[in-house]
């Protein structure tokens, strides 16, 4: 199984949207920041197992934005995003 690089960078690009900091995400899946800068303005390759494991700690994150976004979504506080 092969990964298209461009949707994994735009996965992480949108990750960023919802507030992830690219060093934190760096951090959590013990790749250094560097590296990460590098993989997303295409001049690294980055191997298989990290960006499974970059695509799962974004899931994870977004979904648990989603699920606070949604606490506050009804009480029309939020208006930047759609819940």
């Amino acid at each position: 199984m092969n990964f298209d690089k461009t949707k994994v960078i735009e996965r992480i690009k949108q990750a960023k949207s919802y507030g992830l900091k690219y060093s934190k995400l760096a951090s959590a899946v013990n790749v250094p920041c560097a590296s990460l800068y590098a993989f997303i303005n295409g001049n690294y390759t980055m191997a298989q197992d990290k960006q499974i494991a970059l695509l799962c700690y974004i899931e994870s994150y977004m979904e648990e934005m989603n699920r606070q976004l949604k606490k506050l979504g009804y009480k029309e506080l939020c208006s930047k995003w759609k819940v």
